[in-house]
């Protein structure tokens, strides 16, 4: 910064003698003390620059952290306005084609719908024998699915399965949602209501959904976050586009056809227009699983039917 120039006739300590000014000033500034002088401003010069960066910078940190704030608060508002969308339940996203199927004629209610269904402590431990392949069979009120359980790389989300299905916990539930555009039909609520809670969480295990996807058939939990797992699931009945956020602890070996038909059933919102539900669950080991009496059927109608006929004769003139 340069120092104000003192009026002419009148002695400062920087302008010394004032006699005749100009003279004056030029003299005290002639030589190294010129260089001192010009090395000064410089340096105020670059001082200056310095604080007004310094100033650009404070002032940008200040409209980060506002833009932050902001978008922190408008995510919290968010959530709590849509509870619904994010509890217990798969996210939807884009997809892309949809499946052609019938809708199926659901059955009535079973005896165990609306039956009053119990919270836990804490998940349960040692349910598995090592290994054991384990099964369910999930009688449903389109038909049966027969789902594969992935003990092996989803011990937590297998064994969760297999101690509420022994509980006899899944029975009556409804499959009370369906996202069409995700092919994912959600159940396992205690209340048919994707906000209800068992009273306790495990861990995600996502190795699986990270490999595979969710293909046609998978069975994943839903959550409401990461580690937010409970009793709640969902089967695919379609080629989901889900990100793999959602621990996919089964696959549908027989009944996918039935999920297909579910998923047709048209919806308001997200809930189905018939009432759907899962009339029980059922865990087997191995293959031991009993046909389903469409399977015994189909079988039945093959093994009735002639397989070394002659041909038929033409006539001949």
């Amino acid at each position: 910064m340069v120092p104000a120039r003192p009026a002419a006739g009148r002695r400062t300590p920087e302008a010394g003698p004032t006699e005749h000014p100009s003279k004056d000033r030029e003299h005290a500034l002639s030589g190294k003390q010129h260089k001192r002088e010009i090395k000064r401003r410089k340096q105020e010069q670059r001082a200056a620059a310095a604080r007004a960066e310094r100033q650009r910078t404070i002032f940008t940190v200040i409209v980060i952290g506002v833009v932050m704030a902001m978008g922190a608060v408008l995510v919290l508002v968010s959530l709590d306005d849509d509870d619904r969308a994010v509890a217990d339940a798969p996210t939807q996203v884009p997809t892309a084609d949809a499946v052609d199927a019938e809708p199926c004629v659901p059955a009535a209610a079973p005896d165990t719908a609306g039956a009053v269904k119990p919270t836990f402590d804490a998940a349960p431990a040692e349910v598995l024998e090592e290994g054991t392949d384990y099964r369910a069979v999930v009688e449903t009120s389109c038909g049966r699915v027969v789902v594969d359980l992935l003990e092996e790389a989803t011990p937590q989300a297998v064994a969760n399965f297999v101690f509420l299905a022994r509980e006899g916990f899944y029975d009556g539930l409804q499959i009370f949602r369906n996202v069409p555009s995700i092919f994912a039909l959600q159940t396992g609520a205690g209340d048919n209501d994707a906000t209800w809670q068992i009273g306790y969480a495990f861990d995600d295990e996502l190795s699986v959904a990270q490999e595979e996807g969710y293909t046609p058939g998978s069975v994943a939990m839903a959550n409401s976050g990461p580690n937010t797992n409970g009793s709640q699931f969902f089967f695919v009945y379609g080629q989901s586009p889900l990100p793999p956020d959602y621990t996919k602890f089964g696959q549908v070996v027989e009944g996918l056809d039935v999920l297909e038909t579910i998923g047709a059933i048209p919806v308001e919102g997200e809930t189905p227009t018939e009432d759907v539900y899962m009339e029980s669950v059922t865990i087997v080991t191995g293959d031991d699983v009993a046909p389903s009496e469409t399977a015994a059927t189909d079988a039945a109608a093959t093994d009735a039917a002639p397989t070394d006929a002659a041909p038929a004769e033409t006539a001949t003139d």
